[in-house]
């Protein structure tokens, strides 16, 4: 989507307009941010997985989520209109359930991590670049294990992004992981349809620290059955797929954004 002053305006407006007065358990979409994503899903993997995301922003508050996922959501007999994508099962609230706060969940069983917002120490670099025909500045930061780079656009100042991305002095649209995991590139910035998002209330949240949700994820993808059982108390008897027919889970290596050295080697942060 071409820049449009008017939007640029309509940011400004926003930003001035927001206060902690006008906090609430609820937000109504202003801009609505869509980022092609690319990444890693399991280490065994011969090529990146491709999601559809959109960033959700509101007065105060935002929502990152897979638009693949959404659809199925509400479309579970549907025709898949996101051919050759892999939704990646997660939310993303900034600023919710709290002001201050991002709040990451997995799912199933509502695996949820809780962080502040003040989360990034970037240091901005020289450079320029074009992002979905916005002017962008450069950025890095070194974060729980990975380098991340990013481009953001003093255009809309919204100081947040894809995933936990967050902390720069205007949206990023662009960023990926020194390590060639994970890829967020804009492909739409539009404003918001004013529809509403709110933090859910599971009656079964499973809130853990960042360090507790790789070793889970981990745990998730070698040996399923049994992070069903930790998450649930359920077992699993049989497996199907799509099609009816029976499967064995097979032990896989999971790809996290958030790398410890308790679960991960120290990995060597690479120069852009």
């Amino acid at each position: 989507m071409k820049k449009n002053s008017n939007y640029i305006l309509l940011f400004f407006l926003l930003m001035s307009m927001t206060a902690v007065n006008s906090y609430g358990q609820s937000d109504s979409t202003r801009l609505q941010v869509t980022y092609d994503v690319r990444y890693l899903n399991y280490e065994e993997d011969d090529s990146l997985s491709r999601d559809i995301a959109r960033l959700d922003i509101g007065t105060y508050a935002s929502r990152y989520y897979s638009l693949v996922l959404e659809w199925y959501k509400e479309n579970p007999q549907g025709h898949d209109p996101y051919t050759g994508t892999r939704s990646r099962h997660e939310d993303v609230f900034k600023n919710m359930p709290e002001l201050g706060q991002i709040a990451f969940i997995h799912m199933p069983y509502w695996l949820t991590t809780q962080d502040s917002v003040n989360l990034f120490n970037w240091q901005l670099m020289e450079g320029d670049s074009i992002v979905c025909e916005y002017p962008c500045k450069k950025a890095i930061v070194d974060y729980r294990g990975r380098t991340w780079m990013a481009w953001y656009t003093l255009d809309i100042p919204y100081s947040d992004g894809p995933w936990k991305l967050c902390g720069l002095p205007g949206l990023i649209l662009y960023a990926q992981d020194n390590e060639g995991e994970f890829f967020f590139n804009c492909i739409g910035v539009e404003k918001g349809d004013g529809h509403s998002f709110s933090f859910p209330s599971y009656p079964k949240k499973q809130i853990v620290t960042p360090e507790k949700a790789e070793e889970l994820l981990l745990l998730e993808a070698a040996d399923n059955d049994s992070y069903v059982y930790m998450m649930s108390g359920a077992r699993i008897t049989a497996r199907y797929d799509a099609k009816g027919h029976r499967y064995t889970w097979k032990s896989k290596t999971a790809v996290p954004y958030e790398l410890f050295p308790k679960y991960h080697k120290q990995r060597k942060n690479t120069a852009y």
